[in-house]
């Protein structure tokens, strides 16, 4: 499948059109946030019931990140970020990019890209002139310059940075708008991944090279804390309570479309029962994010809006096979009993709904073949692979074991109901092919807190879990593949900026990664991502078990006709849910 981008004759797209989804510093993000935000921007220009100077929403949060984007991976770190950053440029519902930061996208056709004659990319970015951050200072040059800078440097942010400092030569200072960057090789993906912003997001000099100077590191940096946070975006971050509440007020110098929502308020609301309950009584104006059995009890608000967008989350079980997880996991058998061990489509139509469709792959559905293979519930398989793999019950007591070692694995996810759900049902059907399991609910900030941190996933601290990563919806090639799935991407004291958590490291998947990324010829270059996705499935660490939409519920008195048909680039990041 190929990737058609589509620009506007002008650079832009209409106001209706400008009602997008949000990308993050990881994984191009959830594009939750993007309706969020279309409805803080779209009710100016199409009006709401009730609305008036001083106009304020709350929006019940899930989850409270323990910092922002990019020092936190959090999907609900870079939701935050979504309303007070904006990149270089972005993309809407329909895969039409448009201009955010810059002047106008660059392509080969304006003269603002070109291949040099080794064959590599270079790309000139011209910001818009007069663009300010949000404490009024002008953004040039030397802030792009500043973010290659911290780009190309691991030691001084840990971050992800996707391929970025492995695919570009150079940046280089043009002119107080203009900065221009070489790549080494050719960068046919340079607008979708690896482009300067893409992980990291601009960042202001000013703010930070101080901090820099005396720190030597912006790991600590108090902007992740919400402090003093200068960025370029429709509104600014006012305070931060721990505990209960992050607020965002307009930001008086931005450029783009005047929000129509003076203030937003997010208020967290960690339990799904409470939030049910904040949203029934009134207490905060829009719920999002929640499952699909607790649609009834939302819709039951009288006046309220309920609508979804296609789902942009897949949740699945993740096997830890390299980083310190149980001893049975390094074996390819014993993942691979514990995929046929599941029955992963009774689950969904059980647990989530009738229709649900299932993931065959972590990569993008659009760039899968149309054979792509699926483990099939099967225990009599599974049990066959155990007894292969030398894992059987010695002593009677029901559960394998191997060389004195009882097969009991530990089995984490947040404490979203249906991710507990689902591991109470995987529990009982592992414990039918003799493999023991202890479930450990925890809160997201724990479980997907990075590696400095302790969290969980990036230690290796976990032999299973559920939660969602996603993918590149608009490539086979992603920059931060390898941050996730590459030899060098297992979090370490040295290197701890990784998300490899799991363990998985193929050097020919590693190989492939590369070959993706500067093949130009369409058709070669999905052959070598197709070789790449079969040998992600053979590692058996994946396994996918379902696609959910992302409901929203809006409060009775706000006009929501404007966004609901905002679409999205279904599959897109979120992943740490």
């Amino acid at each position: 499948m190929e990737i058609f981008i589509r620009q506007s004759p002008d650079g832009q797209i209409s106001p209706k059109k400008r009602f997008r989804f949000e990308e993050d510093s990881k994984m191009k993000l959830a594009r939750i946030v993007g309706v969020i935000l279309a409805l803080m921007l779209a009710l100016s220009a199409f009006g709401i019931a009730g609305a008036q100077d001083g106009t304020t929403i709350i929006i019940g949060w899930e989850q409270e990140p323990p910092l922002l984007a990019p020092r936190s991976d959090l999907t609900f770190a870079s939701l935050i970020n979504g309303f007070t950053h904006r990149s270089l440029w972005d993309w809407n519902g329909e895969l039409e990019i448009f201009p955010v930061m810059v002047e106008s996208v660059p392509t080969f056709e304006n003269g603002l890209t070109r291949t040099l004659d080794n064959g590599a990319t270079q790309v000139d970015l011209v910001l818009k002139e007069g663009i300010k951050w949000s404490d009024g200072e002008p953004i040039t040059s030397a802030d792009l310059e500043f973010t290659h800078m911290i780009m190309m440097s691991p030691e001084t942010l840990t971050a992800g940075r996707g391929s970025y400092p492995d695919i570009v030569e150079s940046g280089e200072v043009i002119d107080d708008r203009t900065f221009r960057i070489t790549y080494n090789a050719p960068a046919p993906d340079y607008l979708v991944s690896d482009y300067l912003g893409s992980n990291i997001p601009i960042l202001p000099k000013h703010v930070f090279q101080p901090q820099l100077d005396a720190a030597g590191n912006l790991d600590d940096a108090p902007q992740w804390r919400g402090i003093d946070y200068v960025g370029y975006g429709p509104y600014v971050l006012t305070e931060w309570v721990v505990g209960q509440q992050v607020v965002l007020d307009k930001n008086p110098n931005w450029d783009g479309q005047e929000p129509a929502i003076d203030r937003v308020i997010l208020r967290f609301i960690t339990d799904t029962a409470q939030m049910v309950n904040a949203f029934t009584n009134g207490e905060i104006d829009l719920a999002f994010n929640f499952q699909d059995s607790l649609v009834p009890q939302y819709s039951a608000v009288d006046g309220a809006e309920v609508f979804q967008t296609p789902g942009v989350y897949g949740d699945a079980v993740w096997l830890n096979m390299g980083n310190g997880g149980h001893p049975a996991l390094t074996d390819v058998r014993v993942r691979e009993a514990i995929a046929h061990a599941m029955d992963r489509e009774t689950m969904a139509q059980q647990l989530v709904g009738p229709g649900v469709q299932m993931a065959l792959s972590w990569f993008s559905s659009a760039f899968l073949p149309e054979d792509h293979p699926f483990r099939e519930y099967n225990p009599e398989r599974a049990n066959q692979l155990l007894d292969e793999a030398g894992w059987i019950d010695s002593n009677g007591n029901g559960i394998r074991d191997k060389d004195g070692t009882e097969m009991i694995l530990r089995f984490f996810t947040t404490t979203r109901q249906v991710r507990m759900d689902y591991q109470v049902v995987i529990q009982e059907q592992l414990r039918a092919v003799g493999i023991g399991t202890q479930l450990f609910p925890v809160p997201a900030t724990i479980l997907f807190a990075d590696y400095l941190e302790r969290g969980i996933l990036d230690t290796g601290d976990f032999d299973m879990a559920i939660f969602a990563l996603s993918s590149n919806p608009l490539s086979p090639y992603s920059g931060d593949t390898l941050e996730w799935f590459g030899c060098d991407g297992i979090p370490t004291p040295e290197d701890p900026a990784g998300s490899n958590g799991w363990g998985f490291c193929n050097p020919r998947f590693d190989e492939l990664n590369g070959m993706v990324a500067v093949e130009v010829d369409p058709v070669r270059r999905l052959e070598l991502a197709r070789e790449q996705f079969q040998l992600f499935y053979e590692g058996a660490f994946w396994h996918g078990l379902y696609l959910r939409p992302t409901w929203y519920a809006l409060a009775p008195g706000w006009e929501l006709d404007p966004v609901k048909g905002v679409g999205t680039l279904a599959a897109n990041w979120f992943n740490n849910i």
